[in-house]
């Protein structure tokens, strides 16, 4: 406010040119994660919010399904990234998670989290 920078401020913060991953005051351009403020939690490439991504990407908790740039916890179903498919319960992927699913009408196993197609 009023050009006073708050050196204090962690999170995820606007202006001007999008949404920004801020560290102590000042914009971690480094930041390449799933970041969260108190809106949710976004996905951020070069330490800014990509409303347009759309897959699945890590943090520190684990991989999660992103849509629009914001971790969706709703979504239950498989995703792919450039690992392969994966389960996805609530959001985030179940490496615990080794059974069966259907795919366009195909049982597929699964194992730790991972679809075996």
């Amino acid at each position: 406010k009023n050009g006073v920078i708050d050196t204090s401020y962690t999170g995820i913060a606007p202006n001007a040119y999008g949404w920004w991953r801020v560290v102590n005051g000042a914009v971690d351009f480094n930041c390449n994660s799933v970041e969260a403020n108190e809106y949710g939690w976004f996905y951020l490439r070069g330490g800014k919010v990509d409303f347009n991504y759309n897959g699945l990407q890590a943090n520190e908790y684990g991989w999660w399904k992103v849509t629009n740039g914001k971790v969706d916890f709703t979504y239950n179903g498989v995703a792919r990234n450039e690992y392969g498919w994966w389960y996805v319960t609530g959001g985030k992927i179940d490496f615990g998670y080794t059974g069966l699913v259907k795919i366009l009408g195909v049982m597929c196993p699964v194992v730790n989290g991972k679809v075996m197609i």
